[in-house]
């Protein structure tokens, strides 16, 4: 991959879990390769501190740079663990340990539940453009989904962390190991389910968000790091209106009545996806429009916490 030119279009993504927070768990290619779409890096987000000299001439002071927080976005497409018993973790579940979720346990016979933390872990990120290698270390993560009829249901993901004391380093990262990835199905009436409040409503999209609230921390002593302080799971549901003689969702929104939503997704053993919500509440200004003559409504939505860390739930099997 060495070359003079740095060609964007080539990139290897790695990623483990740090067993010190902010100490480089130096991700290798033969097991901690990420398949990701639409990778960005953010080579660096720093703050300016500018040296105010009083001079008798014009012109520009000095400035350092400090408090350096680095990350990327990318998607993961929405998939099974491809063995059809059920019970092997999918990749994308270990992508999104930074995200505030467990490592996904194995349930009974046929499926692997993962669920949100209130500690996230910490992770080592490397991506590599070309044999540009940019590190980011101490990194947790926002995390999100959609699913659309007619496209890839896929997870969204950005990462923030700090950079290392070399901003940029020049190697070649070998020939990743890309293992456990099925794949994906399109979401559609033929491949995917959706139930909300034990109705099955027609759905055009659902989105979520965890809207990680991630703060960075500097202080004199300790190393720099990010913090998760919240995780507010939120979004928007966009379905057909039904008759309000099958099902009223309307008469949820002033007591605030919390319903919930299970979306299924794939129908081939090895490569099923189950979302749920137990505690969905409307929590914003519901929206009638046109779409193709048809009325459809916009419900944004919030997802509570039944006992703690349940609030969104997703199986694989």
């Amino acid at each position: 991959m060495a070359g003079s030119i740095k060609n964007w279009t080539r990139k290897v993504i790695l990623q483990k879990v740090e067993v010190t927070e902010g100490t480089d768990s130096a991700p290798v290619v033969a097991t901690d390769a990420l398949q990701v779409l639409n990778y960005q890096p953010q080579f660096m987000d720093a703050e300016g501190k500018v040296r105010n000299i009083e001079k008798a001439y014009l012109g520009a002071n000095p400035t350092l740079l400090s408090g350096f927080r680095r990350g990327a976005t990318y998607e993961m497409e929405m998939h099974g663990g491809g063995v059809v018993a059920g019970t092997t973790v999918p990749p994308w579940m270990k992508a999104l340990r930074p995200a505030g979720f467990d490592a996904g346990v194995v349930t009974g016979a046929n499926s692997v539940v993962q669920k949100p933390l209130s500690d996230p872990i910490s992770v080592t990120h490397w991506g590599y453009l070309d044999d540009l290698l940019l590190k980011t270390i101490g990194a947790r993560a926002s995390f999100g989904f959609t699913v659309e009829d007619d496209d890839f249901p896929r997870f969204l993901i950005t990462l923030l962390g700090r950079a290392p004391a070399t901003l940029a380093e020049q190697a070649a990262p070998g020939n990743p190991t890309i293992a456990g990835y099925v794949d994906p199905v399109l979401a559609s009436s033929e491949n995917t389910t959706f139930v909300l409040d034990g109705y099955a409503a027609a759905l055009r999209s659902w989105n979520m968000t965890n809207g990680a609230d991630l703060q960075f921390r500097s202080l004199i002593g300790p190393a720099d790091r990010v913090i998760m302080r919240e995780r507010p799971f939120s979004g928007t549901i966009v379905i057909r209106v039904p008759d309000l003689t099958a099902k009223d969702y309307f008469t949820k929104i002033r007591p605030g009545t919390t319903m919930a939503a299970q979306l299924v997704h794939g129908n081939v053993a090895g490569n099923i996806v189950q979302i749920d919500t137990p505690k969905l509440q409307i929590t914003g200004n519901v929206t009638i429009d046109d779409e193709a003559g048809e009325a459809m409504a916009t419900i944004p939505v919030t997802a509570l916490p039944v006992a703690g860390n349940d609030e969104l739930v997703l199986t694989s099997k």
